[in-house]
C-alpha cells in the first residue's frame, strides 16, 4: 500500500519537508500509551516483531534486534520511543554539535528515485543542549540509543577534538554509545578529519572525556564509501589502537557517475547519494567485507547503505556487520521496513537452519 498509494505522492512534495514532517508526527504518536499503540499499527503485520534469535550484542549493548536507526534521521532525538514500538531495536541520533546551526541553503534533499535520496543538509542541528532535553524524556525507557558527534561548520580543524569531546561530554548520561561522524561530504573539510592524525586526536579527546565522566562507553567512527584501503587501514589502526568498538561502513557517496544515473544534472551536484542504489550499497558493502578481513572479526561492524530489506541486511552482516541501520529506507519503503527485514531474517535463518543471527555475522568473507 505505501509504495503504490503513499509514495507516489510524498514524490511530489519537499522531501526535507516530509521528512520534518513525519518525525514530528511519529514524537506526537509518543505522548500517551493509546496513540503509541496506534502507532504499532503501521509496523510489519500491526506489531513490533520479536524473536529472540535476532538478539545481538554490539559493544556489550544488548539489542533485541540487529536492525537500528541510523543517524541523520532523528537528528533532534525527538522520535525514539517511536521508531523503538515500529520494530527498529535502537536509534542513532544526530549528528549533533554543539551549538545550534541551520546548515546548508535550502533546498538540499531530493528524491532521485523512489527509495534514492541526495542530501547536502551539512549537520543542521538544534546542538546538544537541545538533544539533551529532548533525550530526557526516555530516561528508564532502556532504549539503546546512540549519538553521533560532530563539529560546527565553523569550528577550525585543529580545535575538532575539542568540539567532539564537548558534545560527548554533554550527551554521556543519554549515549548506549557514540560515533564520531567525520565522513558527510556536506561540511568543508570535514572528510579531512578521516586522515590518521586528526583522527587520533578527535577520539582521544572524546576517550579522555569519557574517563572523566566515569568510563568508556562504545565508540564507533563512521567512514566514507570512496576512502581507499590504505586510508581504511589507518582508521582500522586508529581504532585499534585507542581500544574503540569498531567502525561504521559507510556514509553517502559523492560519486558523479552514480549520481549521474538519475540524470545529468546531478552529476555535480553538491551532496551525497544514499538509498537503493546498487552501486552504492555495493560500495558500503565493500568496505565492510574489507574492515572484516583486515580485523579478522575483531571489531565491531555498524553496516549501512542500502539497507532496505532482509536480503540487502543479510549481505551487509554475512560481510561482517555485527548489526546495520536504516535511514533512506523508511522513507522508501515505509514504517514497516524493520519488521519486515527482522522476520525475513528469521525466514531465511529457519530455511538455512541458523540459531542465532550472530552466526551470520562474515560467513561470506570466512569462506
Amino acid at each position: 500500500m505505501f509504495k503504490k498509494f503513499i509514495d507516489p505522492v510524498l514524490m511530489r512534495l519537499d522531501s526535507e519537508t516530509w521528512h520534518t514532517r513525519a518525525r514530528e508526527a511519529l514524537h506526537l504518536a509518543e505522548t500517551t500509551p493509546f496513540t503509541l499503540k496506534l502507532l504499532e499499527q503501521c509496523a510489519d503485520h500491526h506489531r513490533r516483531f520479536a524473536d529472540e534469535r535476532l538478539r545481538v550484542v554490539l559493544g556489550g549493548i544488548e539489542l533485541d534486534n540487529p536492525v537500528l536507526v541510523g543517524a541523520g534521521w532523528d537528528k533532534a532525538g525527538r522520535a525514539v520511543k517511536a521508531l523503538h514500538t515500529l520494530g527498529f531495536s535502537g536509534v542513532e541520533v544526530g549528528t549533533v554539535v554543539a551549538y545550534a546551526q541551520e546548515g546548508n541553503p535550502k533546498p538540499r534533499q531530493f528524491m532521485l528515485a523512489p527509495g534514492v535520496t541526495l542530501n547536502r543538509l551539512g549537520f543542521n542541528s538544534p546542538g546538544m543542549e537541545a538533544v539533551a532535553h529532548n533525550l530526557k524524556r526516555y530516561n528508564g525507557s532502556g532504549i539503546p540509543t546512540g549519538i553521533s558527534l560532530g563539529k560546527n561548520k565553523d569550528v577550525p580543524a585543529e580545535d575538532a577534538p575539542h568540539a567532539h569531546a564537548t558534545v560527548a561530554e554533554r550527551l554521556y548520561d543519554f549515549a548506549a554509545y557514540f560515533a564520531i561522524n567525520v565522513s558527510s561530504p556536506n561540511t568543508p573539510g570535514l572528510r579531512a578529519l578521516q586522515d590518521k592524525n586528526p583522527l587520533t586526536d578527535i577520539v582521544q579527546a572524546v576517550n579522555e572525556t569519557m574517563d572523566s565522566r566515569g568510563g568508556r562507553k562504545p565508540l564507533f567512527v563512521k567512514i566514507a564509501p570512496e576512502l581507499s584501503p590504505g586510508a581504511v587501514d589507518d582508521v582500522i589502526e586508529v581504532v585499534l589502537d585507542n581500544g574503540l568498538t569498531g567502525i561504521i561502513a559507510t556514509n553517502t557517496t559523492v560519486s558523479p557517475d552514480i549520481k549521474a544515473r538519475y540524470g545529468e544534472r546531478w552529476r555535480n551536484e553538491a551532496g551525497g547519494v544514499s538509498g537503493n542504489d546498487p552501486d552504492y550499497r555495493s560500495m558500503a558493502t565493500g568496505q565492510v567485507a574489507y574492515i572484516y578481513r583486515q580485523t579478522k572479526g575483531k571489531i565491531d561492524i555498524i553496516g549501512v547503505g542500502g539497507v532496505k530489506d532482509a536480503q540487502t541486511a543479510l549481505e551487509k552482516m554475512k560481510a561482517g556487520a555485527t548489526v546495520v541501520q536504516v535511514v533512506t529506507a523508511m522513507r522508501g519503503e515505509g514504517t514497516a521496513v524493520a519488521g519486515r527485514i527482522n522476520r525475513g531474517i528469521v525466514d531465511f535463518m529457519e530455511k538455512e537452519g541458523v540459531r542465532s543471527v550472530q552466526e551470520l555475522v562474515g560467513i561470506d568473507v570466512k569462506q
